[in-house]
């Protein structure tokens, strides 16, 4: 050993294991919650599990990877963690995999690499921690080294194969995933399911692969802490006018006690716009949700007039309300919509047209092309909802549709597939409407950065086609999912024009021709444009897409008027603005 010991970091730890050269020193392994210290000294040992810290042995020290050291231990602890009391108690396999069993992934997540600081060789909770990150929102490649130390030990679990291809899809590795997709599916054993789904996959890598060769020409803004929480935040619906948001979230508001999965209970929230920004999400209130009362925001019409709620009926399914706005603008009370529509099955999502005459949803009744289809009703002249048809082959496949959003206009419909050409899991696809034949045709993937590996769910679009919205997990997000507005640099936004008069204060005529305009993008410091007044009369035209400005005018070259711009839009839009500029020229 030289005379200076570098720190490393451990692959699970957050600490560091230190030593300093001539002393002597034990090694500790700092976690998020745990110290855990390598001893072979009883009366350390026993000072320090009083304060609440785990012990591991030399032996399962070693094991890990770690660097040999002499026999004594230098440790850096900050006073606040001695502070603080106990810091874990021991972990528990039997808890671990409770959890798992019943969805709690990020409790089991912890309480397995918890188990690996003990036991980092053991099989089954290297597999167990991969299977938690590819369950729960966020960095679904992290599952990717412990599956592939599974998959390195002559005697693993076959399914390990499968998870390390799909790990590898989220990490857009797909050659590597397509390789042990294919040794999982040669091989032939493992679970049923993941045996059938396997082919699928396979080509899910093939169809990715393409889809990635001609990108969209897109950007994603998020909405930020007015509308996104460290919690879940998903499933925005916008009317055409952009003029306020419903969406999910599952912070805890008015109940502290978890589901057993590990999250609370849905909440509907609602931001409205104000001055071209959302303001800041409050829940929408009796009698829609008062809360985490655990119904969940499935559809809204163009117009924000009417939603869909999906409520749960049992352990098994759930089906869909509908709440329509008063003559107060203020939602009724939902209603359940009757037999043709809910049925002893799942229905899940809903999309209604604009005119509230047509309802298009997701179930898993029998007699579809296969899993969950989308199924379309339409309003008879009762007013009551005539029965439910299957939407047709040009939507549904012989896999999973969800999530239906029909387009203001009524003339294209977005869902989400597992069929067509995914690049994996659920992508979001449209359709548009042949009026001369009456039959949905050409779905079509709207393309990646949209679409990726993951589950690509629920997009709505706006009245222009300029911006949609949609629910993802990205990095440097407020949390696990966000809302997201997708805007569409292709798509020409709505401009504003800027129109007025140049005059002098003192009134005094100007020599228009000696007069220059300028305006200067305050994010990007680009210079937009110079612009000239009408020689004779002063007036001036201004053509601007939403953003914020700096607005100059010069005469022979000083500058006499500047003002700041902030061109909106949404439902604070203006075709229009007029602003006359008055000049202040000291004689």
């Amino acid at each position: 050993m030289g005379s200076r010991q570098t720190p490393y970091k451990c692959s699970n730890c957050v600490g560091l294991i230190l030593g300093l050269p001539g002393r002597q020193r034990y090694p500790a392994i700092i976690t998020r919650r745990n110290v855990f210290l390598v001893s072979c000294k009883n009366y350390t040992r026993g000072i320090l599990e009083k304060a609440g810290f785990m012990f591991i042995s030399i032996k399962f020290f070693l094991q890990m990877n770690a660097r040999s050291y002499s026999c004594l231990f230098l440790l850096f602890i900050s006073v606040n963690l001695f502070s603080q009391g106990p810091l874990a108690s021991e972990p528990s396999a039997k808890s671990a995999e409770k959890k798992l069993l019943v969805g709690n992934f990020e409790e089991a997540l912890d309480e397995y690499l918890n188990l690996l600081l003990i036991d980092p060789l053991n099989l089954k909770y290297n597999y167990n921690v991969g299977v938690c990150y590819l369950n729960i929102h966020g960095n679904k490649t992290k599952a990717i080294p412990y599956l592939e130390r599974v998959i390195h030990d002559p005697v693993h679990d076959p399914n390990a194969e499968y998870l390390l291809g799909r790990a590898y899809q989220y990490a857009y590795r797909f050659d590597e995933a397509k390789k042990v997709l294919m040794k999982f599916q040669e091989n032939g054993k493992g679970k049923q399911e993941n045996l059938a789904a396997v082919s699928q996959d396979i080509q899910y890598c093939s169809n990715a692969k393409e889809l990635l060769k001609f990108p969209i020409d897109v950007n994603f803004v998020n909405l930020g802490a007015q509308v996104n929480s460290e919690y879940d935040d998903q499933y925005a619906f916008v009317p055409d006018d952009e003029s306020f948001m419903l969406f999910n979230c599952n912070k805890p508001l008015v109940v502290s006690e978890k589901l057993e999965s590990g999250d609370f209970p849905n909440s509907i929230l609602i931001s409205e716009v104000r001055d071209g920004e959302f303001q800041k999400a409050k829940v929408v209130g009796k009698p829609i949700c008062n809360g985490n009362s655990g119904a969940e925001l499935i559809g809204m019409s163009a117009k924000g007039d009417i939603i869909l709620i999906y409520k749960r009926k049992d352990n098994l399914s759930g089906d869909i309300y509908i709440s329509e706005k008063d003559e107060k603008g203020e939602f009724k009370k939902p209603e359940l919509l009757d037999e043709h529509i809910n049925s002893p099955y799942e229905e899940i999502a809903a999309s209604i047209s604009a005119d509230g005459n047509t309802i298009y949803f997701a179930s898993d009744r029998p007699g579809g092309f296969g899993g969950t289809d989308i199924y379309v009703s339409h309003k008879m002249p009762n007013g009551k909802w005539g029965k439910a048809a299957n939407a047709g082959p040009a939507i549904n496949t012989p896999l999973d549709e969800d999530f239906p959003n029909i387009s203001p206009d009524g003339n294209v419909l977005y869902f989400s597939s597992k069929g067509h050409m995914s690049m994996g899991g659920y992508d979001i696809f449209k359709v548009k409407w042949n009026e001369a034949h009456s039959i949905w045709e050409n779905a079509k993937n709207i393309g990646y950065p949209i679409n990726t590996p993951d589950d690509d769910l629920n997009f709505r679009i706006s009245r222009t086609e300029r911006y949609g919205y949609i629910s993802a997990c990205k990095p440097k997000g407020s949390g696990n999912i966000d809302n997201y507005r997708v805007i569409f640099n292709k798509v020409e936004p709505e401009f504003t024009v800027l129109k007025g008069v140049v005059s002098n204060k003192n009134g005094n005529p100007l020599n228009y021709p000696d007069v220059l305009i300028t305006v200067t993008n305050d994010k990007t410091k680009e210079l937009i444009g110079t612009y000239l007044p009408h020689p004779v009369s002063g007036t001036y035209v201004i053509i601007l897409p939403p953003g914020k400005y700096t607005l100059d005018v010069s005469l022979l070259n000083i500058r006499y008027f500047t003002s700041k711009l902030e061109i909106m839009d949404k439902v604070s839009y203006k075709s229009e603005i007029e602003m006359d500029l008055t000049l202040e020229i000291k004689e």
